[in-house]
Protein backbone atom coordinates (compact mmCIF):
# COMPACT_ATOMS: atom_id res chain seq x y z
CA UNK A 1 0.00 0.00 0.00
CA UNK A 2 1.50 3.30 -1.09
CA UNK A 3 0.80 6.36 0.98
CA UNK A 4 -0.99 8.90 -1.13
CA UNK A 5 1.38 11.82 -0.86
CA UNK A 6 4.97 12.63 -1.58
CA UNK A 7 7.59 14.42 0.43
CA UNK A 8 9.75 16.94 -1.38
CA UNK A 9 12.92 18.03 0.34
CA UNK A 10 15.94 20.07 -0.58
CA UNK A 11 19.16 18.24 0.27
CA UNK A 12 22.24 19.90 1.65
CA UNK A 13 25.75 19.58 0.29
CA UNK A 14 26.96 18.18 3.59
CA UNK A 15 26.95 14.41 3.83
CA UNK A 16 24.92 12.91 6.63
CA UNK A 17 27.51 11.71 9.12
CA UNK A 18 27.01 8.93 11.64
CA UNK A 19 29.24 8.73 14.69
CA UNK A 20 29.39 6.48 17.68
CA UNK A 21 27.61 7.59 20.82
CA UNK A 22 30.00 6.16 23.41
CA UNK A 23 33.37 6.07 21.66
CA UNK A 24 35.32 3.54 19.62
CA UNK A 25 36.93 1.79 22.59
CA UNK A 26 33.53 1.25 24.20
CA UNK A 27 32.18 -0.16 20.95
CA UNK A 28 34.99 -2.70 20.69
CA UNK A 29 33.51 -4.28 23.83
CA UNK A 30 29.84 -3.66 22.95
CA UNK A 31 28.25 -3.74 26.41
CA UNK A 32 25.69 -0.99 27.07
CA UNK A 33 23.54 -2.36 29.92
CA UNK A 34 23.69 -4.72 32.89
CA UNK A 35 21.19 -6.94 31.12
CA UNK A 36 23.46 -7.23 28.10
CA UNK A 37 26.50 -7.77 30.32
CA UNK A 38 24.79 -10.66 32.12
CA UNK A 39 23.83 -12.45 28.91
CA UNK A 40 27.33 -12.02 27.50
CA UNK A 41 28.83 -13.38 30.72
CA UNK A 42 26.60 -16.49 30.54
CA UNK A 43 27.42 -17.15 26.88
CA UNK A 44 31.13 -16.56 27.44
CA UNK A 45 31.13 -18.97 30.39
CA UNK A 46 29.47 -21.67 28.27
CA UNK A 47 31.98 -21.15 25.44
CA UNK A 48 34.88 -21.24 27.89
CA UNK A 49 33.65 -24.49 29.43
CA UNK A 50 33.30 -26.03 25.97
CA UNK A 51 36.85 -24.99 25.12
CA UNK A 52 38.23 -26.49 28.33
CA UNK A 53 36.22 -29.67 27.81
CA UNK A 54 37.46 -30.10 24.23
CA UNK A 55 40.99 -29.12 25.16
CA UNK A 56 41.15 -26.30 22.58
CA UNK A 57 38.98 -23.73 20.87
CA UNK A 58 37.70 -25.17 17.60
CA UNK A 59 36.96 -23.11 14.50
CA UNK A 60 33.23 -23.52 15.17
CA UNK A 61 33.53 -21.99 18.65
CA UNK A 62 35.61 -19.15 17.24
CA UNK A 63 32.96 -18.47 14.59
CA UNK A 64 30.16 -18.44 17.19
CA UNK A 65 32.06 -15.94 19.33
CA UNK A 66 32.85 -13.76 16.31
CA UNK A 67 29.24 -13.75 15.08
CA UNK A 68 27.97 -12.88 18.55
CA UNK A 69 30.35 -9.96 18.72
CA UNK A 70 29.36 -8.81 15.21
CA UNK A 71 25.65 -8.92 16.11
CA UNK A 72 26.20 -6.61 19.04
CA UNK A 73 28.72 -4.40 17.23
CA UNK A 74 26.40 -3.60 14.33
CA UNK A 75 23.67 -2.60 16.79
CA UNK A 76 25.90 -0.22 18.75
CA UNK A 77 24.28 3.14 19.63
CA UNK A 78 25.02 5.93 17.17
CA UNK A 79 23.99 9.52 16.47
CA UNK A 80 23.26 11.62 13.39
CA UNK A 81 22.25 15.26 12.90
CA UNK A 82 19.45 15.93 10.40
CA UNK A 83 17.04 18.73 9.49
CA UNK A 84 13.60 19.08 11.09
CA UNK A 85 11.90 18.28 7.77
CA UNK A 86 13.94 15.09 7.42
CA UNK A 87 13.10 14.05 10.98
CA UNK A 88 9.40 14.65 10.36
CA UNK A 89 9.52 12.51 7.22
CA UNK A 90 11.29 9.64 9.02
CA UNK A 91 8.80 9.68 11.89
CA UNK A 92 5.94 9.67 9.37
CA UNK A 93 7.40 6.57 7.71
CA UNK A 94 7.87 4.81 11.04
CA UNK A 95 4.31 5.63 11.99
CA UNK A 96 2.92 4.42 8.68
CA UNK A 97 4.78 1.12 8.70
CA UNK A 98 3.81 0.15 12.22
CA UNK A 99 6.89 -1.95 12.84
CA UNK A 100 8.09 0.56 15.43
CA UNK A 101 5.93 2.07 18.16
CA UNK A 102 6.47 5.42 19.85
CA UNK A 103 6.44 5.37 23.65
CA UNK A 104 4.20 7.92 25.35
CA UNK A 105 6.60 8.03 28.29
CA UNK A 106 9.94 8.94 26.74
CA UNK A 107 9.03 9.50 23.06
CA UNK A 108 11.38 6.77 21.84
CA UNK A 109 10.57 4.41 18.99
CA UNK A 110 11.06 0.70 19.74
CA UNK A 111 10.54 -2.38 17.61
CA UNK A 112 7.20 -4.08 18.23
CA UNK A 113 6.70 -7.79 18.61
CA UNK A 114 10.33 -8.67 19.43
CA UNK A 115 11.03 -11.56 21.83
CA UNK A 116 12.30 -10.78 25.30
CA UNK A 117 15.88 -11.79 24.56
CA UNK A 118 16.07 -9.21 21.74
CA UNK A 119 14.80 -6.27 23.79
CA UNK A 120 18.13 -4.59 24.39
CA UNK A 121 17.70 -1.34 26.37
CA UNK A 122 19.96 0.59 23.97
CA UNK A 123 18.11 -0.48 20.82
CA UNK A 124 15.64 2.36 20.16
CA UNK A 125 15.17 5.31 17.80
CA UNK A 126 14.93 8.77 19.33
CA UNK A 127 14.61 12.22 17.77
CA UNK A 128 16.05 14.93 20.03
CA UNK A 129 15.18 18.48 18.85
CA UNK A 130 17.79 21.24 19.09
CA UNK A 131 19.03 23.73 16.50
CA UNK A 132 18.79 20.69 14.21
CA UNK A 133 17.47 17.26 15.20
CA UNK A 134 19.76 14.64 16.69
CA UNK A 135 18.79 11.07 15.85
CA UNK A 136 19.85 8.30 18.23
CA UNK A 137 19.53 4.72 16.95
CA UNK A 138 21.40 1.40 16.61
CA UNK A 139 24.05 1.63 13.91
CA UNK A 140 22.43 -0.83 11.50
CA UNK A 141 19.08 0.93 11.80
CA UNK A 142 20.78 4.32 11.40
CA UNK A 143 22.36 3.14 8.15
CA UNK A 144 18.89 2.37 6.78
CA UNK A 145 17.58 5.75 7.92
CA UNK A 146 20.46 7.53 6.22
CA UNK A 147 20.06 5.50 3.01
CA UNK A 148 16.40 6.50 2.80
CA UNK A 149 17.24 10.17 3.34
CA UNK A 150 19.95 10.04 0.70
CA UNK A 151 17.57 8.50 -1.83
CA UNK A 152 15.07 11.20 -0.96
CA UNK A 153 17.68 13.90 -1.50
CA UNK A 154 18.99 12.44 -4.76
CA UNK A 155 15.58 12.04 -6.36
CA UNK A 156 13.84 15.03 -4.81
CA UNK A 157 10.49 13.28 -4.49
CA UNK A 158 9.75 9.91 -2.94
CA UNK A 159 6.79 7.71 -2.18
CA UNK A 160 7.16 5.17 0.58
CA UNK A 161 5.28 1.90 0.96
CA UNK A 162 3.60 1.24 4.27
CA UNK A 163 4.01 -2.51 3.82
CA UNK A 164 7.65 -2.52 2.68
CA UNK A 165 9.21 -1.92 6.13
CA UNK A 166 12.53 -0.50 4.86
CA UNK A 167 14.01 0.07 8.31
CA UNK A 168 13.87 -3.43 9.78
CA UNK A 169 13.08 -7.00 8.85
CA UNK A 170 9.80 -8.48 9.98
CA UNK A 171 10.24 -12.28 10.24
CA UNK A 172 6.48 -12.77 9.79
CA UNK A 173 6.54 -11.03 6.44
CA UNK A 174 8.22 -12.27 3.28
CA UNK A 175 11.21 -10.40 1.99
CA UNK A 176 10.75 -8.78 -1.45
CA UNK A 177 13.28 -11.27 -2.85
CA UNK A 178 10.99 -14.13 -1.80
CA UNK A 179 8.16 -12.67 -3.88
CA UNK A 180 10.18 -12.65 -7.10
CA UNK A 181 9.22 -15.22 -9.78
CA UNK A 182 11.20 -18.44 -9.95
CA UNK A 183 12.77 -17.42 -13.26
CA UNK A 184 14.86 -14.79 -11.48
CA UNK A 185 16.57 -17.51 -9.45
CA UNK A 186 17.70 -19.59 -12.45
CA UNK A 187 21.10 -18.00 -13.30
CA UNK A 188 22.23 -17.80 -9.66
CA UNK A 189 21.13 -21.42 -9.09
CA UNK A 190 22.99 -22.59 -12.20
CA UNK A 191 26.21 -20.82 -11.20
CA UNK A 192 25.89 -22.08 -7.62
CA UNK A 193 25.40 -25.66 -8.84
CA UNK A 194 28.48 -25.33 -11.03
CA UNK A 195 30.51 -24.15 -8.03
CA UNK A 196 29.32 -27.09 -5.92
CA UNK A 197 30.10 -29.62 -8.67
CA UNK A 198 33.52 -28.07 -9.21
CA UNK A 199 34.27 -28.16 -5.49
CA UNK A 200 33.59 -31.89 -5.18
CA UNK A 201 35.18 -32.69 -8.54
CA UNK A 202 38.46 -30.97 -7.77
CA UNK A 203 38.59 -31.99 -4.11
CA UNK A 204 37.97 -35.71 -4.57
CA UNK A 205 39.03 -36.48 -8.15
CA UNK A 206 42.66 -36.61 -7.11
CA UNK A 207 44.94 -35.79 -4.23
CA UNK A 208 45.62 -32.30 -5.58
CA UNK A 209 43.58 -29.48 -4.07
CA UNK A 210 41.59 -26.83 -5.97
CA UNK A 211 44.11 -24.08 -5.26
CA UNK A 212 46.87 -26.02 -6.99
CA UNK A 213 44.81 -27.27 -9.94
CA UNK A 214 42.46 -24.37 -10.73
CA UNK A 215 44.02 -21.37 -8.98
CA UNK A 216 45.06 -18.48 -11.22
CA UNK A 217 48.42 -16.81 -10.76
CA UNK A 218 51.25 -15.37 -12.82
CA UNK A 219 53.22 -18.56 -12.22
CA UNK A 220 50.33 -20.75 -13.42
CA UNK A 221 49.92 -18.71 -16.59
CA UNK A 222 53.64 -18.87 -17.28
CA UNK A 223 53.31 -22.67 -17.11
CA UNK A 224 50.63 -22.58 -19.79
CA UNK A 225 47.60 -23.09 -17.48
CA UNK A 226 45.47 -20.50 -19.25
CA UNK A 227 42.30 -22.38 -18.36
CA UNK A 228 42.72 -21.15 -14.78
CA UNK A 229 41.61 -17.69 -15.95
CA UNK A 230 38.05 -19.08 -16.04
CA UNK A 231 38.24 -22.13 -13.78
CA UNK A 232 39.33 -20.18 -10.69
CA UNK A 233 35.84 -18.62 -10.41
CA UNK A 234 34.30 -22.01 -9.65
CA UNK A 235 36.97 -23.46 -7.35
CA UNK A 236 36.99 -22.71 -3.63
CA UNK A 237 39.59 -23.25 -0.95
CA UNK A 238 37.23 -24.97 1.47
CA UNK A 239 33.64 -25.65 2.46
CA UNK A 240 33.37 -22.43 4.48
CA UNK A 241 34.63 -20.40 1.53
CA UNK A 242 32.08 -22.08 -0.75
CA UNK A 243 29.17 -21.57 1.66
CA UNK A 244 29.96 -17.88 2.13
CA UNK A 245 30.01 -17.24 -1.62
CA UNK A 246 26.89 -19.30 -2.29
CA UNK A 247 25.03 -17.40 0.43
CA UNK A 248 26.00 -14.08 -1.16
CA UNK A 249 25.04 -15.38 -4.61
CA UNK A 250 21.61 -16.50 -3.38
CA UNK A 251 20.98 -13.10 -1.80
CA UNK A 252 22.12 -11.02 -4.78
CA UNK A 253 21.06 -13.16 -7.74
CA UNK A 254 17.25 -12.94 -7.87
CA UNK A 255 17.08 -9.20 -7.18
CA UNK A 256 19.71 -8.31 -9.76
CA UNK A 257 18.28 -10.69 -12.35
CA UNK A 258 14.87 -9.04 -12.01
CA UNK A 259 16.46 -5.70 -12.93
CA UNK A 260 18.17 -7.05 -16.06
CA UNK A 261 15.01 -7.48 -18.12
CA UNK A 262 12.99 -10.55 -19.01
CA UNK A 263 14.13 -14.16 -19.46
CA UNK A 264 16.09 -15.51 -21.16
CA UNK A 265 17.94 -12.28 -21.97
CA UNK A 266 18.28 -11.34 -18.31
CA UNK A 267 19.86 -14.75 -17.66
CA UNK A 268 22.45 -14.07 -20.36
CA UNK A 269 23.14 -10.58 -19.00
CA UNK A 270 23.58 -11.96 -15.48
CA UNK A 271 25.99 -14.70 -16.56
CA UNK A 272 27.91 -12.27 -18.76
CA UNK A 273 28.29 -9.80 -15.89
CA UNK A 274 29.41 -12.64 -13.61
CA UNK A 275 32.15 -13.80 -15.99
CA UNK A 276 33.35 -10.33 -16.98
CA UNK A 277 33.53 -9.22 -13.34
CA UNK A 278 35.45 -12.36 -12.46
CA UNK A 279 37.88 -11.66 -15.30
CA UNK A 280 38.27 -8.04 -14.14
CA UNK A 281 39.05 -9.25 -10.61
CA UNK A 282 41.60 -11.73 -11.90
CA UNK A 283 43.15 -9.05 -14.13
CA UNK A 284 43.70 -6.68 -11.20
CA UNK A 285 45.07 -9.53 -9.07
CA UNK A 286 47.55 -10.47 -11.78
CA UNK A 287 48.44 -6.84 -12.48
CA UNK A 288 49.39 -6.26 -8.84
CA UNK A 289 51.24 -9.60 -8.63
CA UNK A 290 52.96 -9.89 -12.04
CA UNK A 291 55.56 -12.33 -10.69
CA UNK A 292 53.39 -13.97 -8.06
CA UNK A 293 53.11 -17.68 -7.46
CA UNK A 294 50.26 -17.64 -4.89
CA UNK A 295 47.15 -18.99 -6.68
CA UNK A 296 43.78 -17.29 -6.27
CA UNK A 297 40.44 -19.13 -6.33
CA UNK A 298 36.83 -18.24 -5.65
CA UNK A 299 33.86 -16.41 -7.12
CA UNK A 300 34.29 -13.35 -4.92
CA UNK A 301 35.52 -11.09 -7.72
CA UNK A 302 32.52 -12.01 -9.87
CA UNK A 303 30.14 -11.56 -6.92
CA UNK A 304 31.48 -8.11 -6.16
CA UNK A 305 30.78 -7.19 -9.78
CA UNK A 306 27.15 -8.15 -9.21
CA UNK A 307 27.13 -6.02 -6.06
CA UNK A 308 28.60 -3.10 -7.98
CA UNK A 309 25.73 -3.09 -10.47
CA UNK A 310 23.14 -3.72 -7.78
CA UNK A 311 24.05 -0.62 -5.79
CA UNK A 312 23.95 1.48 -8.98
CA UNK A 313 20.31 0.38 -9.45
CA UNK A 314 18.75 0.57 -5.95
CA UNK A 315 15.13 0.48 -7.21
CA UNK A 316 13.18 -1.46 -9.80
CA UNK A 317 12.30 1.64 -11.83
CA UNK A 318 15.53 1.46 -13.84
CA UNK A 319 17.18 4.51 -12.32
CA UNK A 320 20.98 4.40 -12.30
CA UNK A 321 22.64 6.34 -9.48
CA UNK A 322 25.59 8.54 -10.45
CA UNK A 323 29.05 7.35 -9.43
CA UNK A 324 29.61 10.47 -7.33
CA UNK A 325 26.41 10.11 -5.31
CA UNK A 326 26.63 9.89 -1.53
CA UNK A 327 25.14 6.41 -1.53
CA UNK A 328 27.85 5.06 -3.85
CA UNK A 329 30.66 6.67 -1.87
CA UNK A 330 29.35 5.33 1.41
CA UNK A 331 28.78 1.79 0.15
CA UNK A 332 32.27 1.76 -1.34
CA UNK A 333 33.74 2.64 2.04
CA UNK A 334 31.54 0.05 3.75
CA UNK A 335 32.88 -2.63 1.38
CA UNK A 336 36.43 -1.68 2.36
CA UNK A 337 35.54 -2.19 6.01
CA UNK A 338 33.76 -5.47 5.25
CA UNK A 339 36.83 -6.79 3.47
CA UNK A 340 38.90 -5.88 6.52
CA UNK A 341 36.47 -7.87 8.66
CA UNK A 342 36.59 -10.85 6.28
CA UNK A 343 40.38 -10.75 6.39
CA UNK A 344 40.25 -10.86 10.20
CA UNK A 345 37.73 -13.70 10.16
CA UNK A 346 39.79 -15.78 7.72
CA UNK A 347 42.94 -15.10 9.74
CA UNK A 348 41.11 -16.27 12.87
CA UNK A 349 39.94 -19.44 11.14
CA UNK A 350 43.45 -20.10 9.84
CA UNK A 351 44.90 -19.59 13.32
CA UNK A 352 42.41 -21.94 15.00
CA UNK A 353 42.86 -24.64 12.36
CA UNK A 354 46.64 -24.27 12.07
CA UNK A 355 46.53 -23.59 8.32
CA UNK A 356 47.30 -20.64 6.11
CA UNK A 357 44.67 -18.45 4.47
CA UNK A 358 44.25 -15.08 2.83
CA UNK A 359 41.77 -12.73 1.22
CA UNK A 360 42.31 -11.66 -2.40
CA UNK A 361 41.11 -8.09 -1.95
CA UNK A 362 42.51 -7.27 -5.39
CA UNK A 363 39.92 -9.54 -7.03
CA UNK A 364 37.15 -8.05 -4.89
CA UNK A 365 38.14 -4.54 -5.92
CA UNK A 366 38.57 -5.35 -9.61
CA UNK A 367 35.19 -7.07 -9.88
CA UNK A 368 33.44 -4.35 -7.90
CA UNK A 369 34.83 -1.53 -10.04
CA UNK A 370 33.81 -3.35 -13.21
CA UNK A 371 30.24 -3.88 -12.02
CA UNK A 372 30.05 -0.34 -10.71
CA UNK A 373 31.40 1.41 -13.81
CA UNK A 374 30.67 -0.94 -16.72
CA UNK A 375 27.77 -2.97 -15.32
CA UNK A 376 25.04 -0.40 -16.25
CA UNK A 377 25.93 -0.99 -19.91
CA UNK A 378 24.35 -4.44 -19.56
CA UNK A 379 20.97 -3.11 -18.44
CA UNK A 380 18.12 -3.75 -20.89
CA UNK A 381 17.71 -0.02 -21.49
CA UNK A 382 19.82 3.05 -20.86
CA UNK A 383 17.93 5.20 -18.30
CA UNK A 384 18.96 8.79 -17.83
CA UNK A 385 21.63 9.21 -15.20
CA UNK A 386 20.64 11.93 -12.79
CA UNK A 387 22.75 14.44 -10.99
CA UNK A 388 22.31 14.95 -7.27
CA UNK A 389 19.13 16.84 -6.41
CA UNK A 390 17.58 16.26 -9.88
CA UNK A 391 14.19 14.60 -10.15
CA UNK A 392 14.60 11.33 -12.06
CA UNK A 393 11.18 9.70 -11.92
CA UNK A 394 7.80 10.80 -10.79
CA UNK A 395 7.91 8.56 -7.74
CA UNK A 396 10.02 5.85 -6.20
CA UNK A 397 9.18 3.25 -3.61
CA UNK A 398 11.65 3.40 -0.73
CA UNK A 399 12.63 -0.13 0.19
CA UNK A 400 15.70 -1.37 1.93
Amino acid sequence: MLLGHTVTMVGTEDELAIWTRYGVLRDLVPIYSWYQLFLNFVVFSIVLCLGLWLGHFTALIAIIVMLGWVFQFVSRPSEMIIAEEQAAWLEAVLEAQGFYGKSECDGRWRALGTPWWQRWPHMFIEFVPDDMVKVIAPRDVMESLRSSLELLEEHGELLYAADARPFAFDPLQKEPEQLLPWQTKVPAAAIGAACVIAFFWVSFASGVGPVTRWGVSASALSDGKFETIFLHMFAHAGAMHLVMNLTALAGIGPTLTSRLGRPPLNWLRFVLLFFLSGLAGAALYLALHPMGSVPMVGASGALYGLIGLLIRTPTEEGTVLPIKSKRIRRIGWDLVKQNAFLFTLLALLAWTSGTAGGLAWEAHLGGFLFGLCVGPKLLPRAPAIATEGELVTDSLVATN
